[in-house]
Formats: structure tokens, C-alpha cells, sequence
């Protein structure tokens, strides 16, 4: 098993790029644009592994939306209108040398679980977008649309027609709602989490709507999973109390008299998919042995 590989994340507009090693440790992280063209996107790609590896490293590559591991297919990602890319295969012919290839949500879990939270979770990175991705009885689970809860419907705070999860709860609908709100533009939803702190009363209520609904769809896996602790990762994570208070609040009302899980966020902030890009090239699993996210 390597000791170190070259991570690479792909987001809807970053890519985040470094050099992982068995311990978790990340050195020399970067960030570069992402291209929507995926000839460039291949060409950014191969040059970041280029820079950052060293002899006898590994390389992992993990991208958003639907994933299929096992043939190394981009399937499908709205986002940056992908459909049916053959990624790993372009990327392995790019760099002359294996690629290990998956989800960037599914990774983050694996990276989460062998290096943050431990044991079994849920991981919901919150950012541009939102997912989900279960580590189970010491292993990452899923395939394919699992985890996609970004996409669920929801009653829509604003009045009108429902609409998606995403629309409502993440870091970017946060910062859109609140400036819909309140006319005041704000460069992303760290500010709107300030403003809530700060004693702002439109804030909190921007948080609290889109938190409950997050609520509402980790409540109904909660109650299927058993009290599973909750990790909330990327961008809204760093929002401390303000967001996981009304987090925990939403999930404790809709569960009753079931136990409600751990709620807390995640400690490796917008590196967990570049840190799980890593762990899956390094062959690392949950339980320590070289088994990488499994189905």
C-alpha cells in the first residue's frame, strides 16, 4: 500500500488538489478553477498530479455528481454538464499510470470516517450542492444516485411551488435567499452565518428555513438508520451553532420519541474530498484494512 498519494477534488467551480499521506496529513493544497470543457478539465487534472507527485505516490481523483466507480464513468453532473464522460479512462491515458477513481461525497465519508469522526456516520457536506454518503458496519455504502438528497422536494419557505433541497438549504441558496430577502448582497453564506450571530433576525431565519428542511430529509434517514451520528461537512460547516442548532432542533421534532443522533461538524472542512481522494488511492478503508469505499 502507498504511503502518500495525490488527492484531486473536482467541485462546481474548484478543484482542490494535494499530496495526502496514510496519516491524513495534507501538504502543498491548491486550488484552480474547474473547466467545464472536459478535454481542459483532463488537461488541469494531469498537470496538478504533475506538480504534486512523487515517486511511489498514488493518484485519486473523485468528481460530483452520479458515479459509476466501477467503470470510471463521470454519468451524469448538472452542474457542469457532464454526461457519460469515460473520466478515469481520459485520465489514465493522460498521465500513463493508474487512477483511482469515485464519488467526491462518497470519499469525504471515507476521509471523515478514517480520519475525523470515526466509525460509523452520515456524512452531508453542504456547500454548492447537497449530498449525502453512510458509512455502515465499517464501510462506505452506495453506488450510483444514493446519497443525491439535494434533489428531494421540499415546501418551499419563500411560498410558490415546491422545489429541491438545494434550492433551500445550501451554503449558495443560504446567501441567494438572504440577499432576496433583505437587498443586502453578500459574497456566500458565511456572511449571512456572521450577520445570524451578530443578532441578525432575517439571518436566523434564513438558517433556520433551510436547516429545516435538511432536517426533514436526515430526520427520515435517521429513522430508517437508527440514531447514526450526523457529520455536516463542506462550505455551511464552519457555521458552528448557528446552523447546527436549528439542525438539531428540525431532526429532534420530526424523530419524537426516537433517539436523536449526534449532530456536529465535520473537522476537515473543504478538504475531506481531497483527503478521501487520497485514503481511496491509498487503499484505505474504514476499518484500517486496504479495502478503499465499497457498495
Amino acid at each position: 500500500m502507498p504511503a502518500h498519494a495525490v488527492g484531486v477534488d473536482v467541485g462546481g467551480t474548484t478543484i482542490k488538489a494535494g499530496r495526502v499521506d496514510a496519516a491524513g496529513r495534507l501538504t502543498d493544497p491548491r486550488r484552480v478553477p474547474t473547466p467545464r470543457d472536459v478535454t481542459r478539465l483532463v488537461e488541469v487534472i494531469a498537470a496538478q498530479v504533475r506538480e504534486l507527485a512523487q515517486p511511489g505516490d498514488a493518484v485519486g481523483v473523485v468528481v460530483p455528481g452520479i458515479v459509476d466507480e466501477a467503470s470510471g464513468t463521470a454519468v451524469l453532473s448538472v452542474n457542469l454538464g457532464w454526461r457519460d464522460v469515460p473520466l478515469r479512462e481520459l485520465l489514465v491515458n493522460a498521465l500513463g499510470r493508474d487512477v483511482a477513481f469515485g464519488h467526491d461525497v462518497r470519499a469525504g465519508a471515507l476521509a471523515a470516517s478514517v480520519w475525523d469522526a470515526g466509525g460509523d456516520l452520515l456524512f452531508v457536506p453542504v456547500g454548492t450542492g447537497i449530498a449525502a454518503a453512510l458509512v455502515l458496519d465499517g464501510r462506505v455504502r452506495g453506488t450510483g444516485w444514493a446519497g443525491e438528497i439535494g434533489m428531494l422536494t421540499v415546501s418551499d419557505p419563500d411560498g410558490g411551488a415546491p422545489v429541491v433541497l438545494e434550492a433551500v438549504a445550501s451554503a449558495s441558496a443560504i446567501a441567494r435567499r438572504y440577499a432576496a430577502r433583505t437587498g443586502v448582497a453578500v459574497t456566500g453564506a458565511d456572511a449571512v452565518v456572521e450577520a445570524a450571530v451578530a443578532g441578525d433576525a432575517d439571518a436566523a431565519a434564513v438558517i433556520a428555513e433551510g436547516m429545516d428542511a435538511l432536517g426533514l430529509a436526515l430526520a427520515d434517514s435517521v429513522a430508517l438508520l437508527g440514531p447514526v451520528r450526523v457529520v455536516l461537512g463542506g462550505g455551511l460547516a464552519g457555521g458552528g451553532e448557528a446552523v447546527l442548532g436549528p439542525l438539531r432542533t428540525s431532526m429532534a421534532r420530526r424523530l419524537g420519541e426516537r433517539p436523536a443522533p449526534e449532530v456536529f461538524a465535520a473537522t476537515l472542512g473543504p478538504w475531506a474530498g481531497c483527503l478521501g481522494a487520497g485514503a481511496l488511492a491509498m487503499g484505505l478503508s474504514t476499518t484500517g484494512a486496504e479495502k478503499g469505499v465499497g457498495s
